[in-house]
């Protein structure tokens, strides 16, 4: 389809907007509550990464200030349906197959551009290779060293993301995000996104003397370490960062609403430019605060993801005791203010002497979620802890599910779908990760013998089918249900 008879499609049809904690059961921070408590536009406008164009090029162009185009044509191709906020998604029957299982403390997963093996990453430290339907032996990139294989199960710390460069099939850089928690390490409690390519002699193991930091944040309270980051369609590296950890953000306190800190925030770094890899295009620099910041306001957005079509930005920020919340940044959006520590999901004041900066305005959640501490005595997703935020399905396996939101809890025994179109979002559907004879509520079919209650990570792969980590062991592909 031409690009511009595509586009007039869109504005036709109204598509243009269409559309963590994993390890989060330790006391409060100050261990008074129980174990499930604690918990405008701009210049560049992200592209598709479906046509697969030459990753290098726009991340030249996205440094240059040049804007890019805003969807691909094979992408719009494959037929997306009509987005409709008055009304819940309608979902489809939907499954969950295992692509692997067995794994200790798998927290999430990556592919590198134009390959099929998964990057298998675990808490404690490991990265692994699931290529050809078997693990390789070998670790591609082992950093147990900075990681206390001890790891108690309500540790928020270790290893957590991965993202591979768009160029990775040529300059074989790769970045990982990581919280030293080894008693005696210099970098005990940063938070550090670290840079490292693929070996020249081994595509399967990692060079661990390329090591390059590109983020170091001081150390802060050893929970909230965001712990996500993903190239975006722009090319640049979007990395979430904590508040700091403690109650209220008692650590740390008033830095989310200080464009001036990182803690707090949603990065837009460019690793292949000058330090300290700030992105061209942010908002903020000099006096009005770090060239690195794109939005701020947040307490630990742990895990987001780009709509594929769109280029919008969703991301789950993982609450404290009273809210969860699903956040949306339009494609190109930069600035935004989520309001973290003055408000919680929609209530301010959850918690006191917090304010937001002077002159800004805060931009809500396109959903926000009661927790029993608000008040909330039922509804779906009342037992979230820490939620996890997903991906707009934009596959072919699953027409029925196209434009729809995915999203979950660690814990929470369901997981919702929504649709933002035009500004508006729809009120949720609700999926139950697995059957309840009890209730006629969708469910996934699972496979023989599977269970599933965690949910540390959505991901999604080149072809926009969807994936989930669960139980910490296993990752499993959504397909279409019997």
């Amino acid at each position: 389809m031409k690009l511009r008879a595509l586009l007039s499609l869109l504005a036709a049809c109204g598509l243009a907007a269409c559309g963590n904690d994993p390890t989060k059961r330790g006391a409060c921070d100050d261990g008074s509550c129980s174990p499930e408590e604690d918990s405008g536009r701009d210049a560049f406008v992200p592209a598709s990464d479906a046509g697969h164009r030459d990753a290098q090029s726009a991340s030249d162009a996205a440094r240059a200030g040049d804007a890019a185009p805003l969807v691909d044509a094979g992408l719009a191709d494959a037929g997306p349906a009509a987005c409709d906020a008055s009304v819940p998604p309608t979902l489809p029957s939907l499954a969950l197959t295992t692509v692997v299982a067995g794994r200790d403390r798998l927290v999430f997963a990556a592919q590198p551009r134009g390959s099929s093996d998964w990057y298998l990453v675990h808490q404690k430290g490991r990265i692994d290779v699931l290529s050809g339907g078997a693990v390789r032996g070998d670790a591609f990139l082992d950093l147990s060293a900075l990681v206390n294989q001890g790891l108690d199960a309500n540790d928020e710390r270790g290893l957590l993301g991965l993202a591979f460069a768009p160029d990775y099939a040529t300059s074989g850089k790769f970045y990982v995000a990581l919280t030293p928690n080894r008693d005696g390490q210099s970098e005990l409690n940063r938070d550090l996104v670290l840079e490292y390519e693929r070996s020249g002699t081994d595509p399967y193991r990692a060079d661990l003397a390329t090591r390059k930091t590109i983020l170091a944040l001081e150390p802060s309270a050893g929970n909230h370490n965001g712990g996500n980051l993903l190239f975006g369609p722009d090319g640049m590296l979007y990395v979430g960062s904590g508040d700091g950890g403690g109650s209220c953000n008692s650590d740390k306190p008033g830095t989310p609403q200080d464009p001036s800190s990182l803690f707090g925030k949603i990065l837009r770094l460019d690793p292949n430019g000058a330090e300290p890899y700030a992105a061209a295009g942010n908002p903020f620099s000099g006096a009005s605060g770090d060239a690195r910041v794109l939005h701020y306001g947040v307490r630990n957005p742990f895990r987001f993801g780009f709509d594929s079509l769109t280029g919008d930005f969703y991301f789950g920020d993982v609450g404290q005791d009273s809210y969860e919340e699903v956040s949306f940044a339009p494609a190109g959006a930069k600035g935004l203010n989520f309001g973290w520590a003055a408000s919680e999901g929609n209530a301010s004041g959850t918690c006191s002497n917090r304010a937001l900066r002077p002159g800004s305005t805060e931009t809500k959640p396109i959903l926000s979620i009661d927790r029993p501490k608000a008040g909330a005595q039922d509804g779906p997703f009342r037992d979230y802890v820490s939620i996890i935020g997903g991906h707009v399905y934009r596959g072919s396996a699953i027409p029925a599910l196209r434009g729809v939101y995915l999203f979950g809890d660690y814990t929470g025994r369901r997981m919702g779908a929504l649709r933002q179109c035009e500004g508006r979002t729809s009120p949720p559907a609700v999926l139950r990760k697995a059957r309840d004879p009890n209730t006629t509520e969708p469910y996934f079919t699972l496979p023989m013998g599977a269970t599933f209650v965690e949910l540390t990570a959505i991901l999604e792969d080149e072809a926009h089918e969807l994936y989930m980590v669960v139980n910490r062991s296993s990752l499993l592909k959504v397909v279409p249900g019997p």
